[in-house]
């Protein structure tokens, strides 16, 4: 009797270890996701989970310091190892940044964590917040504006259209195997949803992409030579596809290293002059940089003509420094474009009369800086730009 208690004795005791030791690791193995506070720091997440800030920075694809209330974190302990091309690397990032709003309600018109985001807006803060420089569109002018792509990798977009019409429904940023971060289609909040829910799969999918293959940004230390070796790319190679006109190379400048043009809508577009493809290229390497007024110097900041100033000037034309005033009154009005010429916008901002001007790409693209996104590539079709369209001018005038 003796031993017989004894025995169940030792089995309840084994139960129970078992149930906190294996209760212990269920919860361990399901604590990888950490819900930000409005105490939380980076630093302070990191000490919790005895982790380094950069590692926990890099798996949420946290572009700064700045943590938002609700924000989900993973926890991942395991080393961070990036790929070798950066727009891959890039596409990650954006896809890691976009599932940290998981949970984040859904407000009609909103692009902020602290207001919410609906689905146009969500895309606008996370591309934006992971400095792809773009306007603030509604899901039908992200599509317009994107590349296609029929090998979609995290961090392009995924849009959803009724099946036998171009009318896009909804949109987000895809993540992978299927899966995208989306606000509030048949949800209240920003969701982790998959394209086979029925809700999804009615319609069709397709993606575009803003983080093209075969870009590069130039790192501080980096060289043409560095670069050169590390995508196995001759310098003369790097130096003709970007228009590079010195071996000089500012830190945050985008590089195309593969053949095929970065946003190709130059490709078949007549040139307006003969230096055309190449101020296009050129300009293109200067996506990101910022909107400074008043100025015309990347690495202080460019107006929208101090950019078109630099980049002319770069590629050995003779313009004079103006607004775009001046060269809106120095330029013939034309009705069709070529690539190369510049195209006229009135009253944006605050001011009055032509304000505002930008290289035509061909396609109805342009490249120009504003304000908020710096250097970017937008289009003529936009709400924004429609309205505001002054007219074409041609460039060939410009030139002394």
């Amino acid at each position: 009797m003796g031993k017989r208690t004894l025995g169940s004795i030792l089995l309840l005791l084994l139960v129970m270890f078992s149930f906190t030791f294996s209760s212990g690791v269920k919860v361990e193995a399901a604590d990888r996701v950490h819900t930000v506070s409005s105490k939380d720091t980076v630093e302070s997440i990191a000490l919790t989970y005895d982790m380094s800030e950069e590692q926990l920075m890099k798996t949420n694809g946290l572009p700064d310091g700045k943590l938002y209330a609700g924000q989900k974190l993973r926890i991942i302990n395991t080393a961070y190892t990036p790929t070798n091309y950066q727009w891959a690397e890039r596409g990650k990032q954006i896809a890691n940044y976009a599932r940290t709003f998981t949970g984040f309600k859904k407000t009609a018109g909103e692009e902020t964590p602290k207001k919410g985001f609906d689905s146009s807006g969500l895309i606008h803060w996370v591309l934006s917040q992971q400095n792809v420089p773009i306007d603030r569109l509604t899901v039908e002018g992200y599509y317009k504006q994107g590349m296609d792509t029929d090998t979609p990798k995290a961090g392009d977009i995924i849009f959803f259209l009724e099946r036998g019409s171009s009318k896009v429904v909804t949109a987000g940023i895809y993540t992978g195997k299927d899966h995208f971060v989306n606000s509030g289609y048949g949800a209240e909040t920003v969701q982790v949803r998959s394209t086979t829910e029925e809700y999804f799969a009615k319609y069709q999918a397709v993606y575009k992409t803003y983080t093209p293959k075969g870009e590069h940004i130039v790192q501080n230390g980096e060289t043409l030579n560095s670069i050169s070796v590390n995508y196995g790319i001759s310098i003369k190679t790097i130096k003709k596809r970007n228009a590079l006109p010195t071996d000089s190379m500012m830190q945050g400048q985008y590089l195309q290293v593969y053949s095929d043009a970065l946003y190709p809508f130059y490709e078949n577009q007549e040139a307006s002059y003969d230096k055309a493809y190449d101020i296009i290229k050129y300009a293109y390497t200067l996506r990101g940089f910022t909107y400074v007024f008043g100025e015309d110097d990347p690495m202080i900041g460019m107006d929208c003509s101090g950019f078109i100033y630099w980049v002319m000037k770069e590629q050995g034309l003779s313009v004079k420094r103006g607004s775009a005033e001046d060269y809106f009154s120095l330029l013939p009005k034309i009705e069709n474009p070529k690539a190369g010429d510049l195209v006229f916008f009135r009253d944006t901002g605050t001011r009055l009369g032509v304000t505002h001007v930008g290289i035509y790409l061909g396609d109805g693209r342009f490249i120009n800086t504003t304000e908020k996104a710096g250097v970017h590539i937008s289009n003529l079709e936009s709400d924004y730009f429609a309205e505001k369209f002054e007219s074409f001018g041609q460039v060939e005038n410009l030139m002394n």
